[in-house]
């Protein structure tokens, strides 16, 4: 085997060619801000999760964006919004509901008991 020789390279200035292709060489990394929007949103039986997937999904598509290349997890984000706001709308409709339900059995309830009155 024959050995290669050592260039000394520590004098040479930096380029920028070099940093951005060092920069692109590395694989994209997966945000993390995406990943907690899928785990919040997988927990939207729970409300508070659900309502905080919401701007977590919308902060992890932001730096996706912003990152050119650098980050991935775009589907990632995506499934975690849709995910949450089904999550957020079936709230809503337990929440609106409930609500209804309560107040028409207080009124049957009045209106049964008022001859006792």
């Amino acid at each position: 085997m024959e050995e290669k020789p050592q260039v000394d390279r520590s004098e040479e200035p930096a380029t920028l060619e070099s940093n951005q292709s060092n920069a692109h060489s590395e694989s994209p990394r997966t945000s993390v801000l995406a990943i907690l929007c899928v785990v919040c949103a997988s927990l939207g039986f729970f409300l508070l999760p659900a309502i905080a997937a919401v701007p977590l999904g919308v902060g992890a598509l932001r730096a996706i964006d912003a990152s050119k290349g650098l980050l991935r997890g775009r589907h990632l984000a995506v499934v975690g919004l849709c995910v949450s706001v089904v999550a957020l709308s079936l709230w809503f409709l337990f929440i609106t509901l409930t609500w209804a339900g309560v107040n028409l059995i207080s009124g049957l309830l009045e209106t049964l008991m008022a001859p006792f009155n």
